[in-house]
């Protein structure tokens, strides 16, 4: 069936399977069992891949759902994954219709049927019981290479054609039997077989486990109860959701705009994201109405697979915090139901086929970002200032010719939340719909002919704010051997916004060679960029925006923050009005620090910490320049 047949966005609707009623303790069983079951098909995935940016970032989804897509239960893995599975099996049941057997295995990656980009590729596995399609196992991963017209990344990429080889419902597996032609396809088809094959065994490990497990509760509860007690959630986790809207007055919050760096090829021409959001009874509306138009480039994002995710991710961590809400509320299809989306056709969150959508991360980040501050007014102790919301994602690679295949390396690098309600921000962690794990520097120089020679704390100070702002990283990384360098990244021209009276952040920066004769300003996002042995990158990554007016911080926070090098004594003086009676010992002035604060309040000052440093020279920079690895290769 064509793609343009497929209507974009249905979810269909409530299951008409009949039930029977499930008593409270079985409910409660069945709902820990469903959790443990995604649990343990995502620990299966990560710890049997091959590829770190499965292995060790956790860059993946898993879970059990129903014969039409409906999530009973997904893995605590990265939120951009969570609900985008069911969208994958929509998808490709487009294709399969009703044509399933017992033992096909089936892979899916198609941005314009459900994928969230082309290399998340899924695998899905029916579970059948006497003869009936009870629903699926199915888990997603980002596969390190999916043949495009550079290792990795793609941001710069004609079509969706030439970002990835694209599998439309492929039966990998045919009533059990592997499909060996198919199996050719897709592994001969990439640059790195090895590791690809791996992650893939893994992916269909976990499928086979998460369905033995499935069965058992069938087996030993029935079908009618486990799926009735499945669906009993659905709508137990809709009613709380629409509980927590309900609790937000009616109306239209925002529109807060961002601007996104460029397309990947059209420099110095910036991309709007518009993000208003409407509430009204218990449902909530994410309307990005007045957002840029799609662009000719990989740019674009992918609208059931990833901004749908987005959208769903935003609301329930608003509203039904893990941590601070006082009742269990399971991830499943329930939550999806009361939040709908608004992305006009042609524009870059929802573009027309055969557009490019490879690089669709940081597009989503920033909805994110904007619907949090969208909400700040009408939910102050329940929001963030600012997040860093961007991402540097990095692929580094080259040609290994002992091996006769190709060394890839997939790397995340972290940003910081912003300031929030009573408690400084989170730094060097990859936040929001990323939140992937760390990679370890150990793992890039023990595994392929790179180093890492610095990676920290950025050294520039944090945004100022009642509670600061978050700060983030610094990371360069050398190669030892000629490779290229691809990267999907933003947030290089429009800092993260504080709110309530903090400062806004600080941009993220590229540089090549930075230090040296050679230094080079690179964009956030390239394609194929060729790296000598011995050349190196530098990535310093935003730092967050603060919270609340800065003359109302505690002046013992203030002092900690410049013991830490969080902030710096001017800037403690110049934001927060403390006074310090001694540099050396940091004794506070009291009397001074009240009435400077006074006098603050006054006159204008400053909200942007671009703005301070734009008058007063550049922050000061405890980066170190790296020379003597220089010379070592000869770089001046």
């Amino acid at each position: 069936m064509s793609v343009t047949e497929y209507e974009v966005g249905k979810h269909p609707g409530p299951p008409t399977r009949p039930r029977v009623e499930v008593d409270p303790i079985t409910l409660r069983v069945l709902g820990g069992a469903f959790h443990a079951i995604a649990k343990e098909m995502a620990g299966v995935l990560f710890r049997m891949s091959y590829s770190s940016i499965i292995r060790e970032s956790e860059d993946l989804g898993a879970g059990i759902f129903d014969a039409e897509g409906r999530e009973l239960c997904e893995s605590d893995s990265t939120p951009m994954h969570i609900g985008s599975l069911p969208w994958y099996i929509r998808g490709f049941l487009h294709r399969l219709g009703d044509d399933v057997e017992e033992g096909d295995v089936i892979v899916h990656n198609h941005p314009y049927l459900g994928a969230s980009h082309s290399p998340d590729v899924a695998v899905a596995v029916p579970i059948f019981h006497e003869g009936e399609l009870l629903g699926w196992a199915a888990v997603t991963a980002h596969v390190l290479d999916v043949g495009g017209s550079f290792p990795g990344i793609n941001a710069d990429a004609f079509d969706v054609y030439a970002e990835a080889k694209l599998y439309n419902g492929l039966r990998w597996y045919r009533r059990g039997e592997l499909n060996t032609d198919v199996d050719r396809m897709i592994f001969d088809n990439v640059r790195t077989e090895t590791m690809n094959r791996g992650d893939m065994n893994a992916m269909l490990a976990a499928c086979q486990l998460g369905r033995e497990r499935f069965l058992r509760l069938v087996q030993r509860y029935g079908d009618d109860v486990v799926m009735s007690a499945a669906y009993d959630w659905m709508d137990y986790s809709e009613r709380m959701l629409r509980a927590e809207i309900e609790k937000i007055p009616d109306g239209e919050y925002g529109p807060i705009v961002g601007w996104l760096d460029d397309d990947a090829r059209n420099r110095d021409v910036r991309l709007r994201v518009e993000t208003k959001v409407v509430v009204k009874g218990d449902r909530i509306t994410i309307d990005l109405t007045g957002s840029n138009p799609e662009v000719p480039t990989g740019f674009n994002v992918p609208f059931e697979g990833s901004l749908l995710v987005g959208a769903y991710y935003a609301v329930r961590t608003i509203l039904l915090d893990e941590v601070t809400f006082p009742e269990h509320v399971p991830q499943n299809d329930g939550v999806f139901r009361p939040v709908d989306v608004i992305a006009p056709k042609g524009t870059i969150f929802n573009p027309n086929f055969p557009r490019a959508c490879f690089s669709r991360f940081t597009q989503v980040q920033r909805v994110v970002d904007n619907t949090i501050l969208a909400l700040a007014e009408a939910l102050p102790d329940k929001v963030t200032a600012g997040n860093s919301a961007g991402i540097h994602f990095c692929a580094y690679s080259g040609f290994d010719e002992s091996a006769g295949e190709y060394w890839l390396y997939l790397e995340v690098n972290e940003g910081s939340y912003g300031g929030r309600h009573g408690k400084d921000a989170m730094d060097s962690v990859d936040n929001l719909m990323a939140n992937t794990r760390n990679n370890p520097i150990e793992e890039l120089d023990m595994r392929f002919p790179m180093r890492c020679d610095q990676y920290e704390l950025r050294p520039e100070p944090a945004a100022p704010g009642k509670w600061r702002g978050g700060i983030g990283i610094i990371r360069r990384n050398r190669f030892l051997v000629d490779g290229v360098y691809s990267c999907e990244g933003d947030r290089q021209t429009d800092a993260p916004m504080g709110i309530f009276g903090g400062w806004d952040g600080l941009v993220a920066s590229c540089r090549r060679n930075p230090d040296t004769l050679r230094q080079e300003l690179l964009h956030a996002k390239v394609t194929g960029v060729p790296f000598a042995a011995g050349e190196f990158i530098e990535f310093r990554e935003p730092n967050a925006a603060g919270y609340g007016d800065p003359l109302d911080r505690d002046p013992a926070l203030v002092r900690e923050d410049v013991l830490d090098d969080f902030t710096t004594i001017e800037l403690a003086r110049d934001a927060y009005g403390v006074v310090f009676a001694d540099e050396q010992s940091l004794e506070i002035d009291d009397g001074a620090t009240a009435a400077l604060r006074a006098e603050l309040r006054e006159r204008p000052r400053f909200t942007s910490l671009t703005d301070y440093y734009a008058e007063r020279g550049l922050p000061p920079s405890s980066s170190p320049s790296s020379l003597a690895g220089n010379r070592e290769f000869g770089i001046d």
